[in-house]
């Protein structure tokens, strides 16, 4: 645990609040990161937490944002400038673990505070990155103290198990198979519960196919999956070769792992992953965008392209046409929230869905902050690209302040034009890296900027 002073330090008008929203993405990461060695585990935790910075993008104005890491108060005075807020407060826990809702529970102060900011502010929202049992346990202690406030974005009281189900990589595949008709079909693959199944599966696809691909029910942004194929085991023997990989991390003797044939994406096409995102809330599917997925050749996810001609119209009609049918049957079952569906491009020509994040994701942040600053039909007429994480040695462990007066030239809007980086993630400094958003007239143009900035990020 990690002692910091307490997060008071910008309380602006806390009875004119209408939303609440709870920074905890490494709660999601819990389930897997459990299994993991020491080692992985603390960066995984460490990753997820990091991401902080970027919730100063969600959601609207008038918003209490809770945070594991404390945010630089130059950075969140510049977004709220740039997005227009006026009354935007942040607040963290004295100490963070892997999760910050059992943190805001222990915390006194804090646990106190947000309790005052739900009794000053009558039908104020009560919303997370996602649905986890950590965030249902603090609305119980909250409701428990007679303390009323919506919770739009998790399920209805007696489907909570909707958003754990579903969410898991078993979950979306049975769900595919067995109660959505018509829906495009899935990589063929299966679900072991045992190594001996996991070993005669992947025996089978690298055999049958061109690779085989191993992931673990819980894992998440390419934590906790394998891709394998035919040229990596060449002279060697596939048996030894895939026991060592399961003997890597005790995550694959754990729980099921799903093991299915490896789809070889056309790259040329969305990166050769695209995704769609809706949200379910009472009054029913809200379709949001559809984008092109930044993938590492081992499934590692990085971030997303969006906007102008970043999915090609007959392929968007897919996604969205799928994600609504997904959507519908969540809403039956009385989930409530955001969710996507990721998709793999075959060098085919076919597009298979892989799996459902039941819950905000790595796009989530970059589509609202272009909402707001560029309007609703930001979709048609920008181009953008979101990038989570990437290297930045020349500002480890640099402030704000510093990139600022180095990368000035780079922020939107260049010259006054709606063009150029906004910094999404600083965090993440602390190891030498950022994450950024760019917003462009054409992907040509982002991808000069983005060229530039990286040059910058070393030089």
């Amino acid at each position: 645990m990690k002692r910091r002073k307490g997060g008071w330090w910008q309380l602006k008008n806390l009875m004119k609040l209408k939303s609440i929203f709870i920074a905890n993405l490494a709660e999601i990461a819990r389930p897997l990161a459990q299994f993991m060695s020491q080692k992985a585990r603390e960066e995984e935790i460490f990753e997820d937490n990091a991401y902080c910075d970027r919730f100063l993008f969600s959601e609207e104005d008038n918003r209490l944002l809770v945070t594991p890491f404390p945010l630089d108060k130059q950075f969140v005075k510049d977004v709220s400038s740039l997005l227009g807020f006026k009354n935007l407060t942040v607040l963290h826990p004295k100490k963070i673990g892997e999760s910050i809702c059992e943190s805001i529970l222990k915390d006194s102060k804090l646990n106190q505070k947000l309790r005052e900011i739900i009794s000053q502010n009558p039908g104020i929202s009560l919303c997370s990155y996602a649905a986890t049992p950590e965030f249902l346990e603090l609305t119980k202690f909250l409701k428990k103290r007679g303390l009323s406030f919506h919770t739009p974005e998790i399920p209805i009281e007696t489907k909570l198990w909707t958003a754990s189900f579903f969410d898991s990589k078993a979950g979306f595949r049975q769900a595919v198979s067995a109660w959505l008709k018509n829906f495009p079909k899935m990589p063929k693959g299966a679900i072991c519960s045992s190594k001996a199944e996991i070993l005669g599966w992947a025996d089978y696809f690298l055999k049958a196919k061109e690779g085989v691909v191993l992931k673990t029910n819980r894992g998440l942004s390419g934590a906790g999956m394998r891709i394998i194929r035919r040229k990596d085991i060449k002279g060697k023997k596939t048996t030894e070769f895939i026991k060592k990989i399961l003997g890597q991390e005790p995550y694959w003797q754990k729980e099921a792992t799903v093991v299915e044939e490896l789809i070889e994406p056309d790259l040329k096409i969305c990166g050769g992953a695209p995704s769609v995102e809706l949200k379910v809330n009472d009054q029913g599917v809200i379709p949001l965008y559809a984008c092109g997925m930044r993938i590492s050749s081992q499934g590692v996810f990085k971030g997303v392209e969006f906007g102008k001609k970043a999915v090609p119209p007959k392929i968007e009609k897919i996604l969205f046409k799928a994600g609504k049918k997904f959507a519908r049957f969540l809403f039956s079952l009385g989930y409530q929230g955001f969710f996507d569906i990721d998709w793999v491009y075959g060098k085919n020509g076919q597009v298979y869905p892989l799996e459902a994040n039941l819950r905000r994701t790595g796009g989530t942040h970059a589509y609202e902050l272009a909402k707001r600053l560029l309007g609703n039909d930001f979709l048609n007429k920008y181009y953008l690209v979101s990038q989570m994480k990437t290297s930045a040695p020349r500002f480890k462990n640099k402030t704000y302040a510093f990139l600022k007066a180095k990368l000035d030239s780079f922020f939107y809007p260049i010259k006054g034009k709606k063009e150029g980086v906004i910094l999404t993630v600083l965090n993440y400094l602390k190891k030498g890296k950022l994450g950024y958003t760019i917003i462009g007239p054409n992907k040509k143009r982002v991808g000069q900027i983005e060229k530039n900035l990286l040059k910058s990020l070393y030089q």
